[in-house]
């Protein structure tokens, strides 16, 4: 929770230093950051394959494997990385065919640019932390995360705006802030990772990457079909106008605040879930579920609460006009309502990722975005003219089908049957 929270951080820092260059600047930061996302979700999603193959390996105390589990995760990241970097030079292009205006496009590529072609670093450090947190050592990928940001906090004035020496960057300077905090975090995990790691160096291996494919792939899948919707819906909100596209990012800010640390109790949920499966403990698994579950409900519900009695200086401290407050506003109460059944959703999710049920839940949440979610987004912003607060009545609806949906398969004893032979196999 703490590593999510320091990532929310420091993208609202982000966020909150690019909203005093103006509109523009911010909605150049949330349509990027969509296309960023996309880029890299199918590789998220294989690697989090990596992170249940390790978690598995580790409740069966079979910690070689889960050594040899990480290198093979490690393997990934840096092709993949390598891959997404070649990307780079398609922002333009692509944020011209997603709506963006005239203005806010050339912002958009630039920020856009400069992390991408840091997607090595990004997945590596990914690769990392998913390691460390699947063997329960989470501490280590807190630390890492939390000094890369002080780091951004630091140096993001003054690369935006600029002191003594250093000229005025703007979005630029955002987006390089970002990259060298990502390069301190990964130095830290590599440095911690290379005692750990150093004497079970393997190549890639068939035998190993079969298991993290089998559970990864269909994450990966799930995660770009999902983040895939989600440029489209940018690209909607985009149409709809500078005003309402930054309204949107700025409660997307304001609700990260509730939504990675309950995505982090998930993924604990998850973790647990699958070293109890590694150990053939089924009832441990219900358990983790269990309190993931009550632990998430107060949390986020806390944080509804909190959007509902205090949302304009919430809204304020982005800088933004009063168009976009005042539209702000409306949406954050509709996410103050959402809090109570994205936590469930997300719980129930993560467990059922952590047992390996991977392929139920790609099915569920590609099905939810793309028949549910996107067909109210078009009717809701193009067609009834509501624009953010349109968007949001559609991740309601689509955010309450998973709930319902993927609470309903926890309850039953499908999940648990996933067994792990694949480890026998993968020795």
């Amino acid at each position: 929770m703490v590593s999510m929270l320091s990532y929310t951080a420091m993208t609202v820092a982000d966020s909150i230093y690019v909203g005093q260059l103006g509109t523009r600047p911010l909605a150049a930061i949330g349509i990027s950051t969509s296309l960023i996302f996309a880029g890299t979700a199918f590789g998220m999603g294989l690697l989090s394959g990596m992170r249940v193959a390790v978690a598995k390996a580790t409740g069966a105390e079979e910690h070689e494997l889960a050594r040899r589990f990480a290198w093979q995760g490690l393997w990934i990241a840096v092709t993949l990385g390598f891959f997404v970097a070649m990307f780079a030079p398609i922002g333009p292009w692509a944020f011209a065919l997603m709506g963006a205006s005239e203005e806010v496009a050339p912002l958009a590529s630039a920020y856009f640019g400069i992390r991408t072609l840091a997607a090595p670093i990004a997945f590596t450090s990914v690769a990392l932390a998913s390691y460390f947190q699947a063997r329960g050592e989470t501490r280590i990928p807190m630390v890492a995360a939390v000094a890369a940001n002080f780091v951004n906090i630091a140096i993001d004035p003054i690369l935006i705006f600029g002191v003594g020496p250093v000229p005025a960057m703007g979005i630029h300077g955002a987006a390089l802030a970002t990259v060298l905090a990502l390069v301190l975090e990964v130095s830290v995990l590599i440095w911690v990772a290379s005692g750990r790691l150093r004497n079970s160096f393997v190549l890639p291996s068939v035998e190993l990457l079969r298991p993290i494919w089998r559970v990864g792939a269909p994450m990966g899948l799930e995660r770009m079909m999902d983040v895939g919707a989600f440029v489209l819906f940018a690209s909607l909100l985009a149409r709809s106008g500078e005003i309402h596209l930054a309204a949107h990012v700025i409660v997307v800010r304001i609700a990260m605040v509730s939504f990675l640390p309950g995505y982090a109790i998930a993924e604990a949920s998850g973790v647990l879930v699958g070293q109890s499966m590694g150990a053939r403990r089924p009832t441990a698994a219900r358990e983790a579920h269990r309190a993931a579950t009550h632990m998430a409900l107060v949390l986020m519900v806390a944080c509804g609460v909190l959007f509902v009695a205090m949302p304009d200086p919430l809204i304020g401290v982005f800088g933004a006009e009063p168009a976009v407050m005042e539209i702000a506003r409306q949406v954050l109460m509709l996410a103050a309502f959402i809090q109570l059944f994205d936590a469930f959703a997300m719980v129930a999710l993560g467990s059922l990722g952590g047992a390996g049920d991977t392929r139920f839940v790609a099915v569920i949440t590609v099905f939810a975005a793309w028949v549910i979610k996107i067909p109210l987004a078009v009717v809701l912003i193009v067609y009834a003219d509501l624009g953010a607060l349109g968007a949001w009545l559609g991740i309601a609806v689509e955010i309450l089908f998973l709930a319902v949906v993927a609470c309903w398969r926890v309850r039953g004893a499908t999940w648990l049957e996933h067994d792990s032979e694949e480890l026998s196999l993968a020795k």
